[in-house]
C-alpha cells in the first residue's frame, strides 16, 4: 500500500542520523544565549549579596566590639567590692551564722549605699546594682520603694548560674528579677560571687542589671532592612537582646528566634518561613555573645527586579520557541526507535512473529529492516530447533527406556512359581514370587513418575532376591524420612544403583557388606542417596566414570557398571535440566555413595 507523504517530511526522511542530530544539536545552542541574560542577572545578584554581606559583617563586628567594652567596664565594676575593706567587712559580718537573721544597722546600710551609687554614677545603661550579702539582705542603689531587701534568691536560674561560675564573671540572659517590688522592664546582667581575699570564703554576690537601651544605643546608628532583624544572644542561644523591622511578619520572626547558629564567625544562606536570608554571625570570645544579623535577600535586590524580569521574559521565549522546535525533531527521531524497542521488548518475552514499518531511508530505517529481517528468521529457526528438540528428546527416552527397561517374560514366572509350589519348593516360590513383582514393576509405562515408596518397594524386591542369593554376607538398612514416602521419583532410579554397589561393591567380598538406602529433604530438593562399604573406586576411577557420564557416547575403557549411570544422568539431565544430576564419590576399601538430588514434587488427589 502506497502511503502519501508530506514533502517537507520526505525530505527529512532522506538525511541520514547524523545530519538530523547536528540539526537538533545546532537549534540546542540557541538555548544558552537565551540564558546569557539570566546568568548576567544571578551574577549581578550575587555580587550584590557578597558586597551587603561584607558591609553587614563590618557592622555586625564593630556592634559586638562595643557590646564587649560596655561588658568590660561592667566585670570591673563587679570586681571592684574587693578592694573596699569597709565592703568586705560588711559581708563578712553578715555571712556569720550569729548574723544569719540580723538586718544591718543603717550606718551600714549608707556605707554601702554610697559604695554602690558612686560605682553606678554617670552610668545611664544601669538599672541597678545589687549587694546580696549571704544572710540574703540585699544592698542595692534603687529606691527602697521599689525594693524587696529580703528575698531568697538561691532559687532564681541566675543565682544558680552565679555560683556555677565559682567567682568567675557570668552573664544573665533577660529576666525579671523578683527584688524588684513593681513588674519592671526586662533586664540582662552581669553577676559574680564575691569571694573574701583572706579566706576565698564566699560572703556575697553583686549583680548589675543593665538597661536593653544599652543594645539600642550602640544599634541606633544601623540602617535595618526590609523585613530584617538582628540578636544578640549567649553561647547557650538564650536572647539577651532582639531588635526587628516594624515590617517583620510574626511568622518570620518566629522562624528566626528558632535558628541555632553554632559559636563561630559565619556567613550563611538560610531559608526562613519560605523565604531566603543571610545570616551574619559574629562570636565574641570575651564575652562569650553573638550577634546576629538576619538579612532578608529580596530585600537586598530590589534595584535589579526590573533587570530580573526583562532577562526573565526573554529567557522564556527563547526557551519556549527552542523547546517547542526541539520536541518537534526529537520526536520525530525517536519515534521510529521507541516503536523498534517495542517490538525488541516482544522479541525477548517469546513473541517472535514481529516487523516494524521502514518510512525512512536512514540508518534508522535500515536498522528497521534488519530487525524485520532478524525476527523472521529467529521464528523459523525457533520453531524448527523446537521441533527437532522434542523429537530428540522422544527417540533419547525411548533408547533409554529400552536399554534400562529389560522385558520379562511375567506368565512364564508365574508358571514356575506353580510348578515350584506344587513340589512344595517353597523358597524358590518366593524367590519367582518376588522376581514377578519386580519384573511387573519394571514393565510398565517408563515415562512417568512414581510414588517414592512405591520405588521403594520395587528395590526392596530386588534387595530380597539379593539376600536369597547372598545369604546373610548382604544386609540393607533403609533410612527414609516419613514425610517423603509420596513424593514423585522417576520410575527405576534407585535400583540400577542398588545393583551397582552389589555387583561392583560389596557382593565379590567373602565377608559381604552392607548397603544404606536413604531419602532426605534439603530446603525444596530431595536427595536420594545409595552408599555401601565395599571396595570403593580410586580417584582416577571415579573421574573417568564422571567424564563417561557427561559423554553422550559410551566409553568402551569404562566398567560396565558406567552404562547404567550414564542412563540415569541422561534421564535426570532431561527431565529435570542441568541442575539435578547424578553425584558420587568414594576411596577405595572405604566404599562408595551416590546422591541423586531432585525437586520434590507429591501427588495430588486430582492425580490418583
Amino acid at each position: 500500500m502506497n502511503h502519501r507523504r508530506n514533502p517537507s517530511f520526505s525530505l527529512y526522511s532522506q538525511l541520514g542520523l547524523r545530519s538530523k542530530i547536528l540539526l537538533i544539536f545546532i537549534l540546542i545552542l540557541v538555548i544558552p544565549l537565551s540564558l546569557q541574560g539570566i546568568l548576567t542577572y544571578y551574577e549581578f545578584s550575587a555580587s550584590v549579596q557578597r558586597r551587603s554581606a561584607d558591609y553587614s559583617t563590618q557592622i555586625v563586628g564593630q556592634i559586638n566590639r562595643n557590646l564587649d567594652r560596655t561588658l568590660m567596664e561592667m566585670q570591673r565594676l563587679s570586681l571592684m567590692p574587693l578592694y573596699d575593706t569597709q565592703v568586705l567587712t560588711i559581708l563578712h559580718k553578715y555571712s556569720q551564722a550569729e548574723y544569719a537573721q540580723t538586718r544591718p544597722s543603717l550606718a551600714e546600710m549608707e556605707k554601702m549605699f554610697l559604695y554602690i551609687s558612686g560605682s553606678a554614677y554617670n552610668r545611664s545603661e544601669v538599672r541597678g546594682i545589687q549587694i546580696i550579702a549571704d544572710n540574703g539582705f540585699i544592698f542595692t542603689n534603687v529606691d527602697s520603694a521599689l525594693m524587696n531587701f529580703y528575698v531568697d534568691v538561691r532559687q532564681e536560674d541566675w543565682y544558680r548560674r552565679a555560683q556555677i561560675a565559682d567567682g568567675a564573671w557570668v552573664i544573665i540572659p533577660q529576666h525579671q528579677p523578683s527584688y524588684y517590688t513593681q513588674n519592671s522592664a526586662q533586664v540582662f546582667s552581669v553577676a559574680r560571687m564575691i569571694r573574701e581575699p583572706d579566706t576565698n570564703n564566699v560572703i556575697g554576690m553583686i549583680k548589675i542589671d543593665l538597661k536593653l537601651d544599652v543594645f539600642r544605643q550602640i544599634l541606633s546608628n544601623v540602617k535595618f532592612e526590609d523585613k530584617g532583624s538582628i540578636l544578640v544572644v549567649n553561647d547557650r542561644n538564650e536572647f539577651l537582646f532582639e531588635e526587628s523591622s516594624p515590617t517583620l511578619e510574626p511568622r518570620l520572626a518566629a522562624a528566626i528566634r528558632s535558628t541555632k547558629p553554632s559559636n563561630e564567625n559565619k556567613v550563611k544562606n538560610l531559608v526562613l518561613g519560605g523565604r531566603p536570608f543571610i545570616a551574619i554571625v559574629d562570636y565574641s570570645d570575651y564575652s562569650g555573645l553573638k550577634v546576629i544579623d538576619f538579612i532578608p535577600v529580596d530585600s537586598l535586590l530590589l534595584e535589579t527586579k526590573n533587570l530580573r524580569n526583562f532577562t526573565i521574559i526573554i529567557a522564556v521565549i527563547f526557551v519556549v520557541a527552542t523547546g517547542i522546535l526541539a520536541f518537534i525533531f526529537s520526536y520525530n527521531l525517536s519515534s521510529p526507535l521507541i516503536q523498534l524497542k517495542r517490538k525488541m521488548q516482544l522479541v525477548e518475552m517469546g513473541q517472535f512473529d514481529q516487523s516494524v514499518p521502514v518510512v525512512t531511508q536512514d540508518e534508522i530505517g535500515q536498522l528497521s529492516k534488519g530487525f524485520n529481517r532478524m525476527a523472521e528468521e529467529i521464528n523459523h529457526l525457533v520453531k524448527e530447533v523446537y521441533v527437532i528438540g522434542l523429537r530428540e528428546k522422544e527417540a533419547e527416552l525411548a533408547a533409554l527406556q529400552s536399554q534400562i527397561n529389560p522385558h520379562f517374560i511375567y506368565n512364564t514366572l508365574e508358571s514356575i512359581n506353580m510348578k515350584a509350589l506344587e513340589r512344595e519348593n517353597y523358597e524358590v516360590s518366593d524367590m519367582i514370587s518376588t522376581l514377578g513383582q519386580l519384573m511387573r514393576y519394571s514393565v510398565d509405562p517408563y515415562d512417568r513418575l512414581v510414588l517414592l515408596k512405591e520405588e521403594l518397594a520395587s528395590v526392596g524386591s530386588y534387595a530380597k532376591i539379593q539376600q536369597l542369593r547372598y545369604g546373610n554376607r548382604l544386609q540393607f538398612i533403609f533410612d527414609i524420612e516419613p514425610d517423603l514416602e509420596n513424593a514423585l521419583v522417576p520410575k527405576l532410579l534407585l535400583q540400577p544403583l542398588v545393583e551397582n554397589s552389589i555387583f561392583h561393591g560389596v557382593g565379590d567380598r567373602p565377608q559381604g557388606g552392607t548397603i544404606w538406602i536413604s531419602a532426605v529433604r534439603f530446603a525444596d530438593d530431595l536427595l536420594l542417596t545409595v552408599r555401601d562399604d565395599g571396595i570403593g573406586m580410586t580417584e582416577q576411577e571415579i573421574e573417568q566414570l564422571r567424564s563417561s557420564l557427561r559423554s553422550s557416547l559410551p566409553d568402551d575403557n569404562v566398567q560396565k557398571q558406567g552404562v547404567a549411570l550414564r542412563n540415569i544422568y541422561q534421564r535426570l539431565l532431561l527431565m529435570f535440566g542441568a541442575s539435578y544430576e547424578l553425584q558420587f564419590d568414594g576411596s577405595p576399601d572405604q566404599g562408595i555413595s551416590f546422591t541423586i538430588t531432585i525437586p520434590i514434587t507429591e501427588r495430588t488427589k486430582e492425580d490418583v
